[in-house]
């Protein structure tokens, strides 16, 4: 160090209170210094004289006047609260992580990471740390990404929200232990088929034909999470307090598989590794749901799909399929290598076709798209959907050899769904007229409601009707009675499969809460006292608690009109009769006892039904309190 650097430094604000190592240095440079100007000389005064004039006291006095505030307030540990939350927004809105690279630069990184494992001992700059590491710019900072293995040595459970963290292979592997362990211990729990089908209801893939206003009308599902049918369901679990835990694990362990190619690659192997060694039906839940999820955000993930079904003996049909999956588009051609292996005598495994997107893909050209297919087409589709919906096959996990095939009731159910197709394809044009022929579309009806058992026919008839009711409202608004079809299928969809239930909820949600521009206000009103129905419809199949949840959060967010609730409260309340369950009653309490709701009844039968209810509820949630 020259002299004149010396002296730089002991002139620097405070500079007596920086690095003591760098301090004592400089002192002794200026005191064995026989060169320079008549500043530096070889007094050692000289530096004590640098020393004290450059000192400032700026920490000492904010820390005494910090020290101060707290006993003027009864409740020290508020104003210490308040005192650093300003302090925590200044350093949000200032942060330079160039200077704190300077710092690192200079030699100081011992003394910091010393420094850094005092800092994150506190809550409240581990999460300023957090904040900080969300934001952009700071991608590559030094000091945050050293705070980041200090951290996790103490508070993993914090940085399985913090994708900084993730970029260490080490912690993102103690990440997803953390993560994933709960969720494999608590599967029945949270992974039934109903979360699955709830992932892949409305997923988007682009239109085979872009002039189709059925496809062009669906719902797009490209953007945030928490917006998206199954971002809500979570978000509405978390709600429930003994549900939090394990749903906010759930929504971690999305995110973190979603957020990069290398932490799904990781994340998958994982799962597959379970898969294949324990023969975990949870880890293979998993897997799918993340497959499901990352497709749905954009990810390209076909080559990693394809490579987990146990198909390596048939590589022709494994990078057709990543070629079907990476387009997301469905060409005949390459159908028929597909549809040619399958109907062979060693097929390929049946995961191979099992893909997520894969079956939404043909779900949405069997029943959703308009568009008619060719018979030959529609026999290919068909078999397709049903071989990989029905087909019973046992796989060594540890060979890949097959060990059972059942394959006898592809080619039943494969003619139901053709049947089942050709009823939605004829009701989809008839309907595009907009006439009273709609009525006629549905002169097969009951045919469709007995098909409705197949699971793969019944998720294609939900697809069907989330592309109908998004595109035919003008028809509805003009003739509500064409309306009429659609709920009935709506209904025995719900009444035979529980497991669309929640999609069910959430699609009649959606259009219940949504704004009908240019509808009459009396049609709108019936309009939506139909789609009513179909939730009173759902709470009688079984489906209680969730409706009755889902209608008071659009009320209290102001998405329904009361005289909708209104009519809800009624409705329920005239098929539903004591005793109550003490659930049903906490969950139902809130929108009868509504001010808006019992001020405006109609009719002295709705009044009595409020009545009753009230005097039911007092008794016997009175009496269950006491006990």
């Amino acid at each position: 160090m020259l002299p004149d650097e010396a002296l730089e430094e002991l002139r620097k604000p405070d500079a007596i209170l920086e690095n003591p190592v760098k301090i004592a240095k400089a002192i002794e440079v200026l005191s064995t210094s026989r060169d320079g100007d008549a500043e530096d000389s070889s007094d050692p005064l000289t530096a004590v004289t640098v020393l004290t004039t450059s000192y400032q006291g700026a920490i000492e006095l904010l820390f005494e006047i910090g020290t101060w505030l707290t006993y003027i307030d009864d409740n020290p540990q508020q104003t210490r609260d308040i005192i650093e939350s300003v302090v925590m927004e200044t350093i949000l809105q200032n942060y330079d992580r160039m200077k704190t690279l300077k710092f690192f630069d200079s030699g100081n990184v011992y003394e910091a990471v010393k420094w850094q494992s005092l800092l994150i001992q506190s809550a409240r700059w581990r999460q300023t740390i957090y904040e900080l590491a969300q934001q952009p710019r700071n991608e590559d900072c030094v000091f945050l990404s050293l705070a980041m293995p200090l951290i996790a040595d103490n508070f993993i459970d914090e940085l399985v929200s913090v994708p900084m963290a993730w970029g260490t292979l080490e912690i993102y592997l103690s990440c997803v232990n953390f993560t994933l362990r709960p969720l494999l211990d608590n599967f029945p729990q949270i992974m039934d088929d109903d979360l699955f089908f709830l992932s892949m209801a409305f997923m988007k893939v682009p239109s085979t034909n872009s002039s189709s206003s059925q496809q062009q009308s669906q719902p797009s599902t490209q953007h945030g999470f928490r917006e998206t049918a199954l971002g809500r369901y979570i978000a509405e679990m978390q709600a429930d307090p003994e549900r939090k835990k394990v749903y906010e694990h759930l929504n971690h362990f999305l995110d973190m598989g979603c957020h990069s190619e290398a932490t799904y690659l990781m994340l998958q192997s994982v799962l597959q590794c379970l898969i294949r060694r324990r023969n975990d039906n949870a880890a293979r839940h998993l897997s799918l749901l993340l497959e499901t999820e990352a497709c749905r955000r954009g990810c390209d993930v076909s080559r990693y799909s394809v490579y987990c079904c146990y198909a390596k003996n048939y590589p022709t049909e494994v990078m057709v399929m990543r070629n079907i999956l990476a387009e997301q588009t469905l060409t005949n051609p390459e159908l028929e290598i597909v549809y040619t292996a399958y109907m062979g005598d060693v097929p390929p495994p049946v995961s191979l076709i099992r893909q997520p997107l894969f079956i939404v893909m043909l779900a949405d050209a069997l029943f959703a798209n308009p568009e008619r297919l060719l018979n030959d087409h529609l026999e290919c589709y068909a078999y397709l959907y049903a071989y990989s919906s029905v087909t019973v096959e046992e796989i060594d996990l540890s060979t890949e050899r097959r060990l059972e095939l059942d394959r006898s009731d592809v080619a039943k159910v494969s003619s139901d769904i053709m049947e089942a197709s050709r009823i939605c394809k004829h009701a989809s044009w008839n309907m595009t007229t907009g006439s009273a022929v709609s009525l006629r579309a549905f002169r097969d009806l009951p045919t469709l409601l007995q098909l409705l058992r197949h699971r793969s026919i019944a998720f294609g008839a939900f697809r069907f009707l989330w592309a109908i009711f998004r595109s035919k409202r003008v028809e509805f608004e003009l003739n509500l009675e064409t309306m009429k079809p659609y709920c009935i299928v709506v209904n025995e969809l719900a009444s035979l499969n529980p497991y669309l239930r929640p999609a069910i909820l959430f699609f009649v949600s959606e259009l219940l809460g949504s704004q009908m521009e240019g509808m009459e206000d009396l049609s709108q009103l019936e309009y939506k006292k139909m789609l009513v129905g179909l939730l009173v419809h759902l709470i009688t199949c079984g489906y209680v608690l969730p409706t009755i949840r889902k209608m008071h959060l659009l009320f209290e967010r102001n998405r329904v009109d009361v005289s909708i609730v209104r009519h809800f409260v009624t409705e329920l309340l005239s098929i539903a009769s004591p005793p109550y369950h003490p659930e049903f009653m906490k969950a139902i309490h809130p929108l009868v006892s509504h001010p808006d709701i019992t001020d405006g009844l109609q009719t002295q039968f709705h009044t009595e039904l409020v009545k009753d209810f009230m005097a039911h509820f007092e008794n016997e949630i009175g009496s269950y309190e006491m006990s």
